[in-house]
């Protein structure tokens, strides 16, 4: 297909000169770039970090967040045959100095000056005796920056005025130099998030990428002729959209850069056909769908409600007809034949309803632009009331699954296999199996480790021997950790992560994402963080709606500055509100069994944040949740804070 990442970019230049890669915001004002304009600003820039000294092998510490300069210095540094060491510039100081320490970064680049300055309080000498020269993306003054480093730091302005004075002189010079990068040559070093420990380096060659290329592009059926557009907000250098991008890039796509704040405009805005998210996205349109629901006239709100569940019902069975369906146990030809004609007999009577439904939800779909032709989900466990509730009002959501070390995919659904509750089936020339712990392979319906193998998966983890033959074989099957179930038809539902699993003291095994998963269905709950190791019931950290608590609040006519409001929830009554919702969501008639029932709650002010309670993907830290509220637990329910 390519000998590297970098013919895609000069690929869709030589295609599509005129059609815009990328729209961003520069302060208030919009601006655009052509496939042409892309193409050039990745020859200006490689020529500029080519005359700074950057070459094949060298290791650059990137800190940049997602913006049009990120994706033109990715493929800048891989055309030299550098390798790329990312991550956001809100990663903390401390962080992002054990990132360059250990990667053996010799270049960096950040994104403004304040980091800059964040950087000169963290960095010790030996760091900037190591480091050649620090470029910064935007313009800066740098008068406050001490003279030694202020003569080493060079601006993007400067860089790309160089550079285009060099590609003047040698038009050709980035075809020469990529010439020699072959496929499995390193291109970037990405470090996991770190919630419990120093992060690992995850070594990711072009061929791990490319495989990705070649298996999703097909499964999001964009069209290349139809110049499709989609908006994108998660951070560039996370390996789920930095691999989105570079397939969008294959097939034309144009790419808006957004924000969490400005996302759901932009959608308006925008009307995107292709999307990727995360599931707290979901949860949020789920929030807003709901309250606009329960803001209806009673008789339209009872229409709207048997209307989804009657069309949740028509979709499960057109897709039952299509093979995909999730059943735990092995069935015989019969009992198979019986259920396929009586889901033929329900789609058939349902089919009126479907059509009302689609007409009746449009106003939802138009809440995300109203084109959106498919979404993908990953990077992190979709819960199967957004996957029911998404569908069902008209948007192809698929569910999807990867981890960094496979840059990232190794699952997911399709548009045209697209069933409810599945994590999906297997990437193209990908292998996945669901193994005992004894090593052998699981039954259907059995609960077991995942392990992959495939171009994708990478080459271990930088200067870390030890956490690579922890989870890599020598014949390349990775343990990826994530525990799951393979139904009938073959399909894989990841249920957990082994590490996440909580023993009670019963020697019950309990998994808490189905349940934290479970608790965000109630409207006055974010997020939640379900514990008890070693305990005799599971208790769990719920972050509550800031809204739902004001309305509550003011039901109780409470000041939003009462002591009972402050860090944690211990007004009375909206505690039994909340603890009733939770009972209410985990239990029997939920299919829950006795032990997972949660018996107490500790409510707190939802002010979740990225990089500290968040992930950059928005899921929880799970380890620093329990470590920031270990206190609090304490103080409120005894020991460890264990359910008694």
């Amino acid at each position: 297909m390519f000998a590297n990442l970098l013919e895609i970019p000069f690929r869709s230049a030589a295609l599509w000169p005129d059609r815009v890669s990328h729209k961003f915001r520069v302060g208030n004002r919009e601006e655009t770039r052509t496939y042409a304009d892309f193409a050039a600003s990745i020859r200006r820039l490689s020529a500029g970090f080519a005359a700074a000294g950057i070459g094949k092998g060298d290791h650059v510490g990137f800190f940049v967040n997602n913006r049009y300069e990120w994706i033109v210095t990715d493929f800048a540094l891989m055309s030299l045959g550098a390798v790329s060491v990312p991550r956001g510039s809100d990663t903390p100081p401390k962080e992002t100095a054990f990132i360059f320490r250990h990667s053996d970064s010799v270049w960096l680049i950040l994104e403004n000056a304040e980091q800059l300055q964040a950087m000169i309080e963290t960095f010790g000498p030996e760091d900037w005796a190591r480091c050649k020269a620090v470029f910064l993306v935007e313009k800066a003054d740098l008068a406050g920056i001490p003279a030694g480093i202020r003569r080493m730091t060079v601006g993007y302005d400067e860089l790309i005025r160089n550079g285009g004075r060099a590609v003047g002189q040698d038009p050709g010079m980035i075809e020469r130099v990529t010439a020699g990068i072959a496929r499995d040559d390193l291109l970037t070093i990405v470090y996991t998030s770190g919630t419990t420990g120093n992060p690992k380096g995850v070594m990711l060659t072009h061929e791990n990428f490319l495989q990705n290329v070649r298996a999703n592009t097909p499964r999001l059926e964009i069209d290349p002729e139809a110049g499709e557009t989609t908006v994108v907000m998660l951070p560039s250098w996370h390996v789920y959209e930095r691999a989105f991008e570079y397939c969008g890039i294959f097939t034309g796509l144009t790419l808006v850069y957004s924000s969490a704040g400005r996302f759901s405009a932009d959608l308006l805005t925008e009307r995107p056909q292709v999307l990727i998210s995360v599931p707290r996205v979901w949860e949020s349109i789920h929030q807003k769908l709901v309250k606009a629901i329960s803001d209806m006239p009673a008789g339209k709100r009872a229409l709207v409600m048997s209307l989804i569940k009657l069309n949740q019902a028509y979709l499960s069975s057109i897709q039952y007809l299509k093979g995909c369906y999730l059943s735990l146990k092995p069935r015989g030809p019969v009992r198979k034949a019986f259920a396929w004609l009586g889901r033929l007999a329900r789609s058939v009577l349902l089919f009126p309803g479907h059509l009302l439904a689609d007409r009746l939800f449009k106003p939802f779909r138009d809440r995300v632009g109203g084109r959106l032709r498919v979404a993908t989900c990953a990077a992190g466990s979709l819960p199967k009331y957004l996957d029911e509730l998404i569908n069902a009002i008209g948007i192809t959501l698929v569910n999807a699954y990867g981890m960094t070390e496979c840059a990232p995919g190794i699952l997911s659904r399709t548009i045209g296999r697209n069933t409810f509750g599945s994590t999906g089936i297997p990437f193209a020339d990908t292998e996945v199996r669901v193994r005992r712990d004894d090593g052998t392979e699981t039954s259907v319906g059995e609960k077991g480790l995942v392990f992959a193998r495939g171009p994708q998966v990478m080459k271990g983890y930088y200067r870390n021997p030890e956490a690579t033959s922890a989870v890599l074989s020598p014949d390349g099957w990775l343990n990826t950790g994530d525990l799951a179930i393979r139904t009938e038809n073959g399909e894989i539902v990841i249920v957990g992560r082994l590490k996440d699993t909580i023993v009670l003291m019963g020697g019950e095994n309990v998994e808490p994402e189905p349940l934290e998963e479970k608790l965000k269905e109630s409207i006055y709950i974010d997020h939640a963080v379900v514990i008890g190791q070693d305990a005799k019931q599971l208790t769990a950290i719920v972050a509550v709606n800031e809204d739902e608590l004001m309305r509550l609040a003011g039901e109780l006519k409470l000041s939003p500055s009462d002591p009972s409001l402050t860090a944690t929830i211990e007004n009375d009554v909206i505690y039994k509100i909340l603890l009733g919702e939770v009972k209410a969501l985990i239990s029997h008639e939920q299919g829950f069994k006795s032990f997972e029932f949660i018996s107490k709650i500790l409510p707190v002010r939802n002010d979740f944040s990225i990089g500290k309670e968040l992930t950059q993907t928005l899921k929880v830290k799970r380890a620093f949740v329990e470590e920031k509220y270990r206190e609090l637990m304490e103080r409120f329910f005894g020991e460890k804070g264990r359910g008694k």
